[in-house]
């Protein structure tokens, strides 16, 4: 799986407003009680961090719950997009790129999936060191064994790894997560389940 990512990565590239076209623009269900969990008692000052933000829809939602939160992308294309808007979004890779510290939420949709189980593991310890003491990651993954490429959706090429639930907890205490709640949820239209992770460092 040598160049996975950035295969992945070329392919939301080039292909940004097809994306966009078919990405989700209201927030609702499963997704929006998993954000609240995430900022659950965390102060209105709170540090927060999405990595991979996309079309910026979940940066929207986070601002109308009163938080700020940094928006990054690693395809140029979303971090333009997301500048046109008026998003002082910046580039930023989870493999090649280290977050400053002190952050009291890592937010991740839909990113950790792109990455091989090795690197997921170390993204996931880069993650809690740039974490304060008390701090969250939050990363929602798609549930099922193996890994594949997919041109579903984009008609170009996008490496997945699938997980389950009970591979996780061994992960995430090796990276220096004490506690995380694990939750596997079935959408009526999607073939695939999806799972969304609260982590809290200690």
């Amino acid at each position: 799986m040598k160049n996975s990512n950035q295969r992945t990565l070329e392919t939301y590239h080039h292909h940004a407003q097809a994306y966009v076209s078919g990405t989700r623009h209201l927030m609702s269900g499963e997704v929006q009680d998993w954000i609240a969990d995430a900022v659950e008692g965390l102060a209105p000052t709170a540090r927060l961090m999405e990595v991979g933000s996309g079309p910026g829809v979940d940066a929207l939602h986070f601002q109308s719950l009163g938080y700020e939160i940094a928006c990054t992308d690693a395809a140029p294309a979303f971090v333009e997009r997301l500048r046109a808007l008026g998003r002082p979004a910046q580039l930023f890779n989870a493999l090649t790129d280290l977050p400053s510290p002190g952050f009291d939420l890592i937010f991740a949709n839909a990113v950790l999936l792109h990455f091989t189980r090795d690197e997921f593991a170390g993204v996931l310890e880069r993650f809690s060191n740039a974490l304060a003491p008390g701090g969250r990651l939050a990363f929602s993954l798609k549930r099922g064994d193996g890994e594949a490429w997919s041109d579903e959706k984009l008609n170009a090429p996008r490496y997945f790894c699938y997980w389950q639930a009970q591979a996780l907890p061994d992960l995430l205490a090796a990276a220096g997560f004490s506690t995380w709640s694990i939750k596997t949820v079935s959408y009526e239209l999607s073939p695939t389940d999806w799972i969304y992770v609260v982590a809290r460092k200690a």
